[in-house]
């Protein structure tokens, strides 16, 4: 895992943490939002990112710990392949991804029961 991290998911985090310092420094629920769905349409780009680096530019950014390990968590989980859901307002948000999409190297697709 490398710790450095891609330039657009350094515009995410710089995207929250700016949001953020505009309530006095608290993530708010849409941008939780926000990320959760970016999480779920692009989870290519999230797998094999180190936390550490995550954290590490979260806290550069002056983030508060507890918006840090939100959102850690929402990428752990999602990098461990479970379901995040984004309120209904925010389910087809997705950040700008400018690189190549990475290969998907998941050998279990997400099938739901309408796929059936």
């Amino acid at each position: 895992m490398a710790d450095t991290l891609p330039k657009d998911i350094v515009e995410v985090l710089e995207y929250l943490a700016g949001m953020a310092r505009g309530y006095d420094n608290h993530l708010k629920w849409n941008e939780e939002a926000k990320l959760k769905a970016d999480l779920m349409h692009n989870r290519r780009y999230w797998r094999g990112l180190s936390l550490a680096a995550i954290r590490a530019k979260c806290r550069q950014l002056g983030m508060r710990s507890e918006d840090v390990a939100l959102i850690l968590d929402l990428i752990d989980r999602a990098q461990q392949g479970r379901r995040l859901v984004a309120q209904r307002g925010y389910r087809d948000f997705r950040f700008p991804h400018d690189r190549p999409t990475p290969p998907d190297d998941d050998p279990q697709p997400f099938v739901t029961s309408l796929k059936w």
